[in-house]
């Protein structure tokens, strides 16, 4: 379950800075003499422009100005949230003016606000096709980028508008976050250096951006972080089904200790007694977001799996006991978040044999049964979230949804998704739950890309919101997620996550 306290620049994104042009222009006089509509000269007035050139250029100008007027109005209505109209001004726009980047860049926006990743960047990438230094195609596109783990590439997008314009902080902001999500230190620290003098002591994000800096600035020439050693590593695996726990044996220093996975937060943590133990060197403290009081951090030399090991990982020291219920009764020794994971190249649970395999290289494509899906880490920055998309009933309808949630069934729909895909209002009413707003209903069958699967448990999420977890997605990183492919099912599966690659391998 995620936390509610998270923050977001929702800003960036949903309210795109677009920089709209509003033309004006004067009536030229039509010239006195010469029959109408032969396109004499008129030496004496409009520039030696004919009839029919001035009449051009004012019908130019009055398309161009209806242009700025519809983009401009699609600009306000994305940011009052009205994405569905913003999309329709866009539309109409560029209808117009095929060639218009600003209503690409709203597309785009109103695109992802809809949940249609492929369409949102398709669109912010003709938007930059047309104009490399459109502000909100690139913040828009760089977001997307790093939703799929291509955070450099993200980071790299934000060179052109910051050489035109250096004052700009939102860029930078972008960069900040790929550098912290791939812990590089050095970058993530210069960048910060300059984002302070250029962001506004009551910006809701500095908070946020002083607890990124606490935490980075004391591993500043510390080395690469979050290094990977050996090419393959073997381990046995577990998962709890109540908390929804994957973990496994790893050996961290001498000891042999329980490691968590869990790429849902961003930082990793260690327990208070193993770092003692290890004698490890606290290096500051800082205060988590969202936390009441201090921790220390550390560096964590090796975590190894076999014959492949996690090297100079950053960490909090923190109490983990009130884990040992979900890994078996032991207390794990790490808790390994998204800095740790990113920099594998995949991590394999396969749930039925229990057994866990990490590489250093990514798949180079789905082995032999597996499906390849794209997967999104919806980021709210101290907490993230997989989403895969997803079909059901044979629906041509398909929906994001997230990837290893705990409700007791196999998947979770909204009731809008639901509806949309092919079923009636009276199949899910009344509620079973209706407090919690819950139906139980049989899924007689779902898609995974090309992957049909046979039927499975589902609950129809009949309420609105339908559930906090989906509203705190919709709040915080303005992405609408249509339900849960829960652990009940998912714990049948060899799932490979691929989290550099943004995509995610599945065996049923």
């Amino acid at each position: 379950m995620l936390r509610s306290t998270v923050l977001s620049r929702l800003s960036n994104f949903a309210s795109l800075r677009l920089g709209v042009a509003v033309l004006a222009f004067g009536l030229l006089a039509l010239p006195a003499c010469g029959k109408k509509g032969e396109g004499t000269e008129n030496p004496d007035g409009a520039g030696g422009k004919t009839a029919d050139q001035v009449k051009a250029d004012i019908a130019k100008a009055k398309k161009e100005a209806k242009v700025s007027q519809l983009v401009d109005l699609a600009n306000k209505d994305l940011a009052n949230g009205r994405y569905k109209a913003a999309a329709k001004l866009a539309d109409e726009a560029l209808a117009e003016n095929p060639n218009n980047a600003d209503a690409y860049a709203i597309l785009g926006a109103s695109r992802w606000r809809a949940g249609d990743f492929a369409g949102s960047n398709e669109a912010f990438r003709k938007a930059i096709d047309l104009d490399a230094k459109n502000y909100g195609a690139v913040l828009g596109l760089a977001r997307n980028l790093q939703a799929e783990g291509k955070h450099l590439e993200a980071a790299a997008l934000q060179e052109p508008v910051l050489k035109d314009d250096p004052e700009q902080l939102d860029p930078r902001l972008i960069k900040l976050w790929s550098y912290y999500a791939v812990c590089d230190a050095e970058n993530a620290i210069k960048t910060m250096d300059e984002i302070f003098p250029r962001m506004g002591k009551d910006d809701a994000l500095l908070p946020l951006v002083q607890a990124y800096a606490a935490f980075m600035r004391p591993f500043e020439g510390k080395g690469p972080l979050c290094g990977v050693e050996g090419d393959k590593g073997n381990s046995s695996l577990e998962l709890d089904l109540t908390y929804g726990l994957k973990h496994a044996g790893a050996t961290i220093g001498k000891d042999f200790a329980p490691v968590v996975f869990l790429e849902t937060r961003e930082e990793a943590v260690i327990d208070t007694a193993l770092a003692k133990k290890l004698g490890l060197k606290e290096l500051a403290k800082y205060k988590p977001p969202g936390a009441d009081q201090e921790v220390p951090i550390v560096l964590i030399p090796e975590v190894k799996f076999g014959k492949l090991s996690i090297v100079n990982i950053p960490a909090t020291i923190q109490p983990l006991d009130v884990y040992a219920d979900a890994t078996g009764g032991e207390t794990p020794g790490v808790i390994l978040g998204r800095q740790a994971l990113q920099g594998l190249g995949a991590l394999t649970f396969d749930f039925p044999n229990h057994t866990l395999e990490v590489t250093k290289a990514a798949p180079t494509g789905p082995a032999e049964g597996e499906v390849a899906l794209p997967m999104l880490m919806l980021s709210m920055h101290v907490t993230h979230a997989p989403v895969v998309q997803v079909s059901i009933d044979g629906s041509d309808h398909s929906f994001f949804a997230y990837l290893g949630f705990t409700y007791g069934s196999g998947l979770s729909v909204t009731r809008k998704h639901y509806l949309k895909s092919g079923h009636l209002p009276g199949q899910i009413t009344p509620p079973d739950d209706p407090e919690a707003g819950l139906k139980m209903v049989y899924v007689r069958s779902y898609q995974l890309g090309d992957k049909k699967m046979p039927g499975t448990s589902g609950l129809v999420l009949v309420n609105e919101p339908a559930d906090p977890t989906l509203d705190i997605f919709l709040k915080m990183v303005a992405f609408e997620v249509g339900g849960h492919i829960n652990l009940n099912l998912m714990q049948t599966w060899r799932v490979t996550f691929a989290f550099g690659d943004g995509k995610v391998y599945i065996k049923p």
